[in-house]
């Protein structure tokens, strides 16, 4: 059995972590955001990416994607080593 504080503190930490992922979101910037949003809410497909921000074909789109995951987790990881709340 799990101690309902174990519970509770699981899900205390869980709500820390969103919390640093939705400010590392908001320093993020543009277009970086938008793309990220585009890609993994929207479910959108990498040549609608493409169009969408007027990158030359999807290998491009998919680079810069990548790109702003990284530095997505870098943000997210310097807050989070940082103890920032």
């Amino acid at each position: 059995t799990v101690s309902v504080e174990d519970e509770i503190g699981a899900h205390e930490k869980m709500n820390e972590d969103f919390n640093l992922m939705e400010e590392a979101l908001l320093k993020i910037g543009e277009p970086c955001k938008s793309i990220l949003d585009a890609y993994y809410i929207q479910k959108k497909t990498m040549p609608e990416i493409a169009q969408m921000f007027g990158y030359t074909n999807a290998d491009n789109a998919k680079t810069q994607k990548y790109k702003c995951l990284m530095r997505l987790k870098k943000i997210f990881f310097t807050q989070y080593k940082n103890g920032d709340q």
